[in-house]
This record gives structure tokens, C-alpha cells and sequence, in this order.
């Protein structure tokens, strides 16, 4: 059976691969740390195309880059938090606080839908009524993990 057809590297590992093989010929004994940057620059590239591939291709220990990746793509990344959410109120209307009724039945009706998930996994889904009055930013601030 023939194997997929697998992504290009970029010319990045072919530079990094040229890095790691300038600090091993310069490199004083047989045993010596693997520079910090090296594994920088490897990490990225392992998440994106894979450590065994990225690690053999370039020349690093397999089990190094292993744990490297796991530790980036389980910590949460500044990048991936919400910093800014706007909502949009053209059709809206502003009316008296009332409770909205409760409903079984979870397809939305006409009206603003907010759909919103987190890099763990949770989703929320807020549905606005015309009239309905709600701190949306402080909800969406709380379910993703920082007071309003």
C-alpha cells in the first residue's frame, strides 16, 4: 500500500539541519548540551510536521523534541486568548429586564448567536433575543477564564 503524499518541508529545516551540523563539528568532547536555540527553532517546525520527521531530518534526539512539542501544545498560549469581543447591536432593541423563559429546545431563535470555545475543548453558545438585555462581554470574559 502506498503511503499520503506528505507536505513539503520548508527551507527553515534545511537551514536549522545546516545549524545543528556547524555546532556538532565545533562542538569540544563527545558528550555536550544541545544548544537551547537549536531546540527553539526545532520545536515549531515538529509540531507542524512531526517530531520523528523534523528530528531525524535535522539531526536532534527524537525523545528531546518529543518532550519539547508536548510542553508548548499543552500550555495555553497567550495567542489563543480572547482579548477582544464585539457584538454586534444593529437590531436590537433595549427593553424592561426580564427572565427569559427557559427552553428545552436548543436551535436558536432569530437573533444574535455567539458560538465560543476554548483551546480545552468547551464550547458555549449564547442566543439574544431582540430585547433582552445581558453582559455579554462579562459572560464571554468569565467562560474564558479572566473576571469582567
Amino acid at each position: 500500500m502506498a503511503r499520503p503524499e506528505q507536505e513539503p518541508l520548508p527551507p527553515a529545516v534545511n537551514r536549522l539541519h545546516q545549524r545543528v551540523e556547524k555546532w556538532r563539528q565545533s562542538k569540544k568532547g563527545q558528550f555536550s548540551i544541545t544548544p537551547s536555540e537549536l531546540w527553539e527553532a526545532a520545536v515549531p517546525l515538529g509540531a507542524k510536521f512531526g517530531v520523528c520527521r523534523i528530528a531525524r531530518t535535522v539531526g536532534l534526539d527524537y525523545g528531546g523534541l518529543r518532550k519539547r512539542v508536548a510542553e508548548v501544545l499543552s500550555s495555553p498560549s497567550p495567542a489563543r486568548s480572547i482579548t477582544f469581543v464585539e457584538v454586534p447591536t444593529t437590531g436590537m432593541v433595549r427593553a424592561e429586564k426580564s427572565v427569559p423563559e427557559f427552553r428545552p429546545d436548543p436551535t436558536p431563535e432569530p437573533g444574535l448567536v455567539i458560538d465560543i470555545s476554548r483551546p480545552d475543548g468547551a464550547r458555549m453558545r449564547i442566543s439574544l433575543k431582540p430585547g433582552i438585555d445581558m453582559d455579554t462581554v462579562g459572560i464571554v470574559a468569565a467562560f474564558a477564564g479572566r473576571g469582567h
